[in-house]
């Protein structure tokens, strides 16, 4: 599981800047420097943040989590995680040149004009943790064909699984979630996936069989061939896009089996980011 362990540690260097019309202080606002993990949420940024930025702030803004980021003038959708957030509105190939890797990844804090038509409403973490349970919820019925294991949980379990979540806890949160997989792999039906395209608001989500062929593991190629394939006109070589996951480019030949039990997100996806071959 080490691989799984790299993952969970996974983390990108972020500088906040605060918008200037948030700034009712007499001194000008230096930007918040931090490391936020990929597999973190943004939301929970957003108190560290406006900490740091509290002596400029007004009221009590201080204390409301009701904030949003921007990102090159683009709301930052709160309710996916970080580093999903990243690959996507990055849009950067992981071949290409680090210079060109945006880095450290400049936000935008606002409060004021909250952008409603693009972007969930959000006055707690409740509201974050309600949307996380949910995708866990599904990515279990998708796995399986029924949501038991994640309703079977008991109250503390789901406790400790969000905490681990929210504290960065890799223990506490997989000494839960590994229940959630099946110890023999032939028992998953499906693959919980979610495909992102550049340049695009569109989310591919599928039902994809785990298994093709008399128990032969479903690729990643095979499955992109098969929803994208005018992307991915090959199953095995990458010749108009790659699939990122993680900040990495993965092989077309990667099992999604071995994918999902190595490097799924928190809530049970796997979270795959197309780029296009420059």
């Amino acid at each position: 599981m080490a691989l799984r362990r790299k993952i969970w540690d996974g983390a990108i260097p972020v500088q906040v800047v605060l918008h200037e019309a948030e700034n009712v202080g007499a001194a000008a606002a230096e930007p918040y420097y931090t490391y936020v993990r990929r597999l973190a949420y943004l939301p929970l940024l957003i108190p560290e943040a406006t900490a740091y930025f509290r002596p400029l702030l007004s009221g009590d803004r201080a204390d409301s989590l009701a904030w949003w980021f921007e990102f090159e003038g683009v709301p930052v959708k709160w309710h996916l995680p970080v580093g999903l957030l990243y690959d996507l509105l990055t849009g950067l190939d992981p071949a290409a040149d680090a210079d060109d890797w945006h880095l450290p990844w400049t936000l935008v804090l606002r409060h004021d004009e909250y952008p409603a038509r693009h972007l969930l409403r959000l006055d707690s973490e409740t509201d974050l943790v309600d949307h996380w349970v949910n995708r866990t919820k599904e990515a279990d019925f998708l796995r399986r064909g029924t949501a038991k294991a994640v309703m079977s949980l008991s109250k503390d379990d789901s406790t400790q699984m969000w905490a681990g979540v929210r504290d960065g806890d890799y223990a506490r949160f997989w000494n839960v979630a590994s229940r959630l997989l099946p110890s023999d792999t032939t028992q998953l039906r499906h693959v919980p996936v979610r495909v992102y395209l550049p340049s695009s608001a569109a989310v591919v989500q599928a039902a994809v069989p785990a298994f093709v062929r008399a128990k032969e593991p479903q690729t990643l190629g095979t499955m992109l061939h098969a929803h994208l394939p005018e992307l991915f006109p090959s199953r095995r070589t990458c010749l108009l896009a790659r699939a990122v996951l993680h900040g990495v480019a993965v092989p077309l030949g990667a099992p999604l089996v071995d994918l999902l039990y190595e490097g799924m997100y928190t809530d049970g996806y796997l979270h795959v980011c197309i780029v296009m071959i420059a």
